[in-house]
């Protein structure tokens, strides 16, 4: 319990994100929700979107890793399991649990819906959708900073980039709303476990 005393702040910020979303995904349907936040659809914001999106890729965590390696090893070690068991539930669920369910552009209503908005020259994939990889890694990794760090503001504010990360999934047309609400809940309850498991072990 102390753990969540410290961390509540972060926590809090997940906790709205999961609730914003999962309301309108139980109340509305999937299609209706994206043709909704596809009206947003702006140049400006779909650059900043892609950059917050992107942070949940290789790029980004790789040389995350290797710079906790030189701060404490212990602590990159922790990341680098989380975000390695994470990214195995991800494709369990999404390969053999919910491959059936179709990414937007994999929804012929969607394709053919009048004025809905594609990001121009990228190629949008269309299966495997739930839950969203991005959200998950997001959602792991950036709360794994806020439980090590001893700043819980700058906690805060990972659990915001982990929010945006997210969000940006669904702003982009790459998963529907449930699809990062579950990535979410799902990083959450990873790292949350693993920390507990391990944080004696390991010392962090």
């Amino acid at each position: 319990m102390n753990v969540v005393r410290k961390n509540l702040g972060a926590l809090g910020i997940f906790a709205l994100f999961f609730i914003a979303g999962l309301i309108p995904a139980l109340l509305y349907s999937k299609y209706d929700i994206q043709i909704y936040i596809n009206q947003f659809f702006h140049p400006v914001a779909n650059n900043i979107f892609l950059f917050f999106t992107h942070l949940a890729e290789g790029w980004f965590t790789i040389p995350l890793l290797i710079g906790l390696v030189i701060y404490s090893w212990r602590k990159s070690l922790f990341i680098g399991i989380i975000y390695l068991v994470s990214t195995l539930l991800v494709q369990f669920f999404k390969r053999l649990v919910f491959d059936q369910l179709d990414r937007p552009h994999g929804e012929k209503e969607i394709v053919r819906h009048p004025g809905y908005n594609w990001l121009p020259d990228i190629e949008m994939p269309a299966y495997y959708s739930f839950p969203s990889g991005h959200t998950t890694t997001a959602f792991c990794i950036f709360l794994g900073l806020s439980l090590l760090t001893k700043n819980k503001k700058l906690g805060i504010a990972y659990m915001i980039i982990a929010c945006l990360i997210g969000f940006s999934r669904t702003y982009l047309s790459f998963h529907f709303l449930m699809d990062i609400v579950a990535g979410s809940l799902l990083g959450v309850l990873t790292t949350l476990l693993l920390y507990f498991a391990l944080r004696k072990k390991l010392k962090i």
